[in-house]
């Protein structure tokens, strides 16, 4: 999980640089929910890595993210109802902000990878 902190504040600082500060906090907010997700749930063995890309077209950030964990589509999961407290407590919101803070955001599975790719 450290990792994941040291990549996401460098993410967040290379978006700040080119793109500004709304950006590169949506991005490294992004790639935190993104990894940590991956982290806890995803099975990854110990070997094994996930992959970011970043890249940008005119001022978006394009963030790429691959993992070889079994099969997810974050895009198939309901958005959290925000009215309950109780459930809230229980998760869902990872997801809900990676899908809030981004202009696009898209999934695939190809090659026994998870690959989600985000626009900000």
């Amino acid at each position: 999980m450290g990792e994941v902190d040291s990549v996401s504040a460098r993410i967040t600082e290379i978006v700040k640089e080119v793109a500004g500060e709304e950006r590169g906090f949506r991005a490294g907010l992004v790639v935190t929910e993104a990894c940590v997700n991956i982290v806890k749930y995803g099975d990854l063995g110990e070997e094994e890595r996930i992959e970011i890309e970043l890249s940008f077209e005119d001022n978006d950030a394009k963030i790429v993210i691959e993992d070889t964990s079994r099969e997810f589509n974050p895009l198939d999961v309901s958005d959290p109802n925000l009215n309950n407290f109780e459930l809230l407590q229980k998760g869902g919101m990872g997801i809900y902000l990676i899908k809030r803070c981004s202009k696009k955001v898209d999934y695939a599975y190809k090659d026994n990878r998870n690959i989600l790719t985000v626009i900000i």
